[in-house]
């Protein structure tokens, strides 16, 4: 019977060879970049629903928001920040994708 003690390291090579990476650092950039891409769609999907709702982008809804005085609109106050943060993260995530595209070339 085979034993069970399994040094991590010859698992983790056996694993990800079996998986078809070279090596760590190949399967590193490769996942990295599955992330990347995910967190990306994810974002994108985002601000097209704020798009969508709002028919503006995102820098018009901003102003037209900015630009309401003496009223409070609750929801598009939380929309526009959401929204903000959906675009800033989506920027973030675009700029470490180009990062880990250009790293290993």
């Amino acid at each position: 019977m085979e034993s069970f003690n399994f040094d991590l390291n010859q698992v983790i090579a056996r694993t990800l060879a079996e998986g078809g990476f070279a090596s760590e650092k190949e399967a590193t950039r490769e996942i990295s970049l599955m992330v990347a891409l995910a967190k990306i769609s994810r974002y994108e999907r985002e601000c097209a629903k704020f798009r969508k709702k709002y028919g503006l982008t995102f820098q018009e809804f901003q102003r037209k928001v900015n630009s309401i005085v003496g009223a409070e609109i609750f929801e598009e106050e939380n929309d526009l920040m959401d929204w903000e943060f959906a675009e800033n993260a989506l920027a973030l995530w675009q700029k470490r994708l180009e990062v880990l595209k250009n790293a290993y070339r």
